[in-house]
């Protein structure tokens, strides 16, 4: 008896060690599908259909939101961009390039993500995190196209133009404009999750609508100090924008607020 008591012990310590083993191994797998993922858009991104970024498509994306953001800043002569280095324009396709395969292969992250964690959730858990994803991602690029095409180009106008009114010369640095744009386009985006993050947290019963009416007032001084803290220029317009968005947001979070109550089905 003491025999067979012992070799199940030794059998169920056998299995959950297995098992670990199992789990770090399929997680290392889907680290290096998601890795190899990125890596081979970001060569294509910098090395195709030129060699060694001649005419790669990441100068081809590169031109085209140069072209979109200088048309849409109205001034006379119209703006164009120039390099202080050599190595200037490679690093700017870099970084560039990095952000679109990023972007690009984000659902295949998520998916990776979601694929791991998906047996560890009972059925009904898990159909809120498929929702979960979904609005993460509908988010994001409702919050892509609106900073793409609104946000980014009236900051970058406003800039240019206080800076015309000053009697000075625009001489753009390539490097330091994109630095700025890709800046601004994480600042003006990130944020549209912030209703599905405040919407989770009201599921998982951590906050509710109450709750957040109530440090209404604090939230909003917070959001606008961060706001000043994190925005890449030191005027009031880019922080101002960013402000009354991340408030918009987060009065939206708070109105999803009452409807994913702890314990209730949406």
């Amino acid at each position: 008896m003491r025999k067979t008591r012992r070799a199940v012990k030794e059998k169920d310590i056998s299995t959950g060690a297995k098992s670990v083993i199992e789990h770090l191994e399929e997680l290392r797998k889907r680290i290096i599908v998601s890795l190899i993922s990125f890596v081979s858009l970001f060569v294509v991104l910098i090395c195709l259909p030129g060699f060694a970024f001649a005419d790669s498509y990441g100068i081809r994306i590169m031109r085209l939101i140069q072209s979109y953001m200088l048309n849409n800043i109205k001034t006379f002569p119209p703006l164009n961009l120039v390099f202080l280095d050599p190595l200037e324009p490679v690093f700017t396709v870099m970084k560039l390039s990095s952000l679109v395969s990023l972007i690009a292969l984000a659902p295949l992250f998520i998916y990776q993500i979601y694929a791991y964690v998906k047996p560890a959730f009972a059925k009904k858990t898990e159909n809120y995190l498929s929702v979960l994803i979904i609005g993460v991602m509908l988010f994001f690029v409702f919050g892509a196209v609106f900073s793409f095409c609104f946000l980014i180009p009236a900051s970058f106008d406003v800039l240019i133009r206080f800076g015309l009114s000053a009697g000075a010369v625009p001489f753009l640095s390539m490097g330091k404009f994109f630095d700025m744009f890709l800046w601004m386009f994480l600042l003006f985006t990130l944020p549209f999750e912030m209703p599905v993050l405040i919407g989770v947290l009201s599921k998982a019963g951590i906050i509710n609508g109450k709750m957040l009416s109530k440090i209404r007032k604090p939230v909003y001084l917070g959001l606008v100090v961060f706001s000043a803290a994190v925005t890449p220029d030191p005027t009031i317009f880019s922080m101002s924008i960013l402000s009354v968005l991340l408030i918009i947001l987060f009065e939206f979070g708070v109105i999803l607020s009452h409807f994913f109550k702890k314990g209730e089905t949406t």
